[in-house]
């Protein structure tokens, strides 16, 4: 026994000192391609809960999807032992088909001991490659934080270029003075990504001292707009890409529950308010309350864009229930629980012919636990699909188990769908101070939906 308890613990720091992430099983040239009906298997604790009061009923597809799957490599020194490797931000669609995405350790922030990176994915190549350093964008230096994580979205601006921001740990918290921000890193900034060279710049500074975990590019006007995180409260903030000049910073406490808002057609800017929704007009200057809101909810946690119909579709935090909101008539219902009797979901998309919206729910390391679906919600029937349950199938030929996601999109054709990943890896290979809790391990997903399961 004591043999045994000795070579297990060797085997443990083994892993816990080597590289990280491990070459999984399955992966060629840095991608897995899955095909298997097993992602159309219900798992046994789903099948229980079908027939639960208040759980929503959902089908399944009859063709699987195929999968590619990419880890998130570079990392580092001993990145086996990083406090947390983790994605928290939306990804983005660039108009070459290449597809942007961020990771982070969650590591010490305020003490300049973090790293966050960049990735992009060639659709043509099918590799995943880091494009970004973070610590080489904003050198380390004694008393200044390091950004951990990307929290806001990654967008493609008018340019051709790819802008994005950094954020702490908790944002929220970018004030206090532990952080040691100094005229070369105020707080907060906007970074620009050229394609073209692969050069990295620090393109705008947002207000000393404040940071941003959601943010919108309204590409029509090449407005970047965020929320402002510390300061007094939550607040609008935007910035005209071409002029570099800022057209809004709204009072501090304007903005209620900060993790989503989205763009209407119009220009105005749809976000939660104390008790209902609101919309920024910059033509006007005027924030204006909407009758919209739903009991029991701070607001909503994602949202797409406004369809050519007039309508956005998204997912309120705290109850987890589906919304339509009717831009013109100001009107808003609920369209019941994403998924069975609700699961926090961090993001969903509308489909380019605006048929379907889809989302991934169980977004903070849960969707593990239900198989990690792939839902595809019918607008007009207001049927639920799942397209795939990924982790069993995933986790048995990769030894990764996805865990949820804060980043998904949709390509141009509406036959793909990109997903960043948290996850965990698998007991027989998962470090000793890794749990199975959804995260410590990140991945890259090309999910390709078959076509009759998009008539």
């Amino acid at each position: 026994m004591k043999i045994i308890t000795l070579c297990l613990s060797l085997w443990a720091i083994s892993l816990d000192a080597a590289e990280w992430p491990h070459a999984l099983r399955g992966i060629v040239n840095g991608t897995a391609k899955i095909e298997t009906d097993d992602f159309l298997r219900v798992p046994a604790s789903v099948e229980a809960r079908r027939k639960e009061k208040d759980v929503a009923a959902f089908e399944v597809a009859h063709a699987a999807p195929s999968v590619e799957l990419a880890f998130h490599d570079q990392l580092g020194p001993d990145a086996a032992s990083r406090r947390l490797w983790s994605s928290w931000g939306d990804i983005g669609v660039a108009s070459d088909g290449r597809v942007y995405c961020a990771i982070g350790d969650h590591g010490d922030d305020a003490g300049g001991n973090a790293r966050c990176f960049l990735y992009q994915w060639d659709p043509a190549k099918h590799t995943l490659r880091q494009i970004v350093d973070m610590n080489r964008i904003v050198p380390p230096k004694a008393g200044q934080p390091a950004w951990s994580k990307v929290h806001a979205k990654i967008d493609e601006g008018a340019d051709g270029k790819i802008y994005f921001s950094c954020t702490l740990n908790g944002g929220q918290k970018a004030g206090d003075p532990k952080y040691g921000f100094n005229d070369t890193l105020p707080g907060g900034q906007i970074y620009r990504f050229d394609p073209a060279d692969g050069r990295t710049e620090v393109f705008a500074n947002l207000p000393p001292r404040r940071c941003t975990a959601t943010s919108q590019l309204d590409r029509a006007r090449n407005i970047w707009w965020c929320n402002l995180e510390a300061g007094n409260g939550d607040a609008l903030f935007g910035i005209n890409l071409a002029t570099k000049k800022i057209v809004h910073q709204g009072e501090d406490g304007s903005v209620g529950f900060n993790r989503a808002f989205t763009l209407l057609r119009d220009g105005r800017v749809l976000c939660n308010g104390a008790k209902t929704f609101q919309s920024f007009d910059l033509t006007t200057g005027k924030l204006q309350a909407l009758r919209a809101g739903a009991e029991g909810s701070p607001g909503m946690r994602c949202a797409t864009r406004e369809s050519r119909s007039g309508h956005v579709f998204g997912v309120m935090q705290t109850t987890h229930q589906l919304f339509d909101y009717d831009v013109v008539k100001d009107e808003f219902k609920l369209l019941g629980p994403g998924w069975l009797a609700g699961e926090y979901t961090a993001v969903c998309e509308l489909s380019p012919d605006e048929k379907f919206l889809y989302y991934l729910p169980g977004s903070h390391g849960r969707a593990w636990q239900s198989g990690t679906p792939v839902i595809q919600f019918e607008i007009a029937t207001g049927k639920r699909k799942v397209l795939a349950f990924l982790a069993p199938a995933i986790g048995s030929r990769t030894d990764f188990v996805p865990g949820g996601t804060y980043g998904m999109k949709v390509s141009a054709d509406g036959a793909t769908l990109f997903v960043n990943f948290n996850g965990h890896a698998a007991d027989s290979i998962r470090p000793a101070k890794m749990k199975p809790s959804g995260f410590g391990l990140t991945a890259f997903a090309v999910i390709h939906i078959p076509e009759s399961e998009r008539p």
